[in-house]
């Protein structure tokens, strides 16, 4: 399985007429992500430095992987832009990554981990 190729069953014409409607937004939504995500449910520990060297760590739930990020799901926000270093759960070196979004989802966090050059390629 590639994570380069697109899906076959996206449209590719945002205009088509069986891409309108709230489906269509949907499929749309998913056409614009640069790498397929596949389900995931683990957890991870993330460390990162806030303000004058105060060190932060947080376990996370893995929500979803792709080629260059993972989605986790935290108990406290982690502001967008913050360089992270990303740990297994036994505190493996995993990578260093970038929050590029942290979403309120209920009384938790979604956030989204931009990684490129993570160190393990089968998180």
């Amino acid at each position: 399985m590639s994570f380069d190729s697109p899906s076959p069953m996206v449209p590719t014409d945002p205009a088509s007429p069986e891409n309108s409607g709230p489906q269509g937004e949907a499929e749309r939504g998913a056409s614009r992500r640069a790498h397929e995500r596949f389900p995931m449910d683990g957890h991870l520990q993330i460390c990162w430095e806030e303000g004058k060297g105060v060190r932060r760590q947080i376990r996370v739930r893995t929500i979803d992987t792709s080629k260059c990020g993972v989605q986790v799901e935290a108990q406290r926000s982690i502001p967008t832009g913050t360089l992270v270093n990303v740990f297994s759960a036994n505190f493996t070196p995993i990578g260093r990554a970038s929050v590029r979004h942290c979403t309120p989802k209920g009384m938790d966090y979604r956030i989204g981990l931009y990684m490129p050059d993570r160190f393990v390629d089968d998180l």
